[in-house]
């Protein structure tokens, strides 16, 4: 009996090893089964071509911390600026604040056949009126909601066919410097309307609150509201008969 017992355990054993050498044990089971490799999600191909190229953008908050930029801006901090300082008087036609002892009447443009200018901000248009003909129009971007374009009827004061543009703050990153911003047309303090070749997104709020234009419309802009212009550079000051209106509303 004793016999038969142990002839029967070492069969079972025999049939379980046999087992596990077919189907092995769970755990190795498991271990052995290869892994599922993680989704990829797809990738934009050029999405990040070019950023090298762009400027700063003069918002508040924003960074483009590009190496290349970045030595760039950390130049332009330590060179003294070379921009031609407007010079401070009493006598010219229009004041820094667009002021003036001339008329400031919309009505009385039309009527008289002055060239001016209407700055929609809700359409984001310009329009250039000779009297009350309308001579041209564009798209405009005007300043965004924390810096928006200040509103109401100025003249012109100064212009210059071409400058370096800079503001922002260094430490809190919002520092940028345009150069060669070109058509410029002061018509409130630092106000102006000007070429722009760091966006193309017209018709959107898109500035510190200058009016952005693109340049061949500020070029068109410029000659047209001063035709006496001699091809000369630096801050021209304007004079009673080139300082042109302009109204700006929502």
């Amino acid at each position: 009996m004793m016999a038969k017992t142990r002839i029967l355990s070492l069969a079972l054993g025999l049939l379980c090893g046999l087992c596990l050498l077919i189907f092995g044990s769970p755990n190795t089971a498991n271990a052995a089964e290869p892994l599922e490799p993680l989704p990829q999600l797809p990738t934009l191909e050029g999405s990040q071509d070019g950023l090298d190229l762009l400027p700063p953008i003069p918002f508040s908050g924003a960074t483009l911390d590009l190496p290349r930029i970045r030595q760039e801006r950390e130049a332009l901090l330590e060179t003294p600026s070379r921009q031609p300082q407007i010079e401070e008087a009493v006598d010219f036609a229009v004041s820094f604040n667009g002021s003036t002892e001339l008329h400031l009447d919309v009505t009385r443009a039309r009527i008289e056949g002055d060239r001016w200018i209407e700055v929609n901000l809700d359409e984001q248009m310009l329009y250039a009126w000779d009297g009350d003909q309308l001579v041209n129009q564009f798209l405009i971007s005007s300043g965004i909601r924390i810096y928006p374009t200040v509103t109401g009827v100025f003249r012109m004061w100064a212009r210059t066919p071409s400058q370096t543009m800079s503001g922002g703050d260094v430490a809190a990153g919002t520092f940028y410097s345009l150069p060669n911003v070109q058509w410029v047309q002061y018509f409130y303090g630092e106000y102006a309307l000007h070429g722009t070749y760091w966006h193309d997104n017209f018709g959107t709020p898109m500035s510190h609150g200058c009016v952005n234009l693109t340049i061949e419309d500020a070029e068109w802009l410029f000659l047209w509201a001063f035709p006496e212009w001699n091809g000369a550079g630096g801050w021209i000051r304007t004079t009673e008969s080139d300082a042109t209106l302009v109204w700006v509303h929502n």
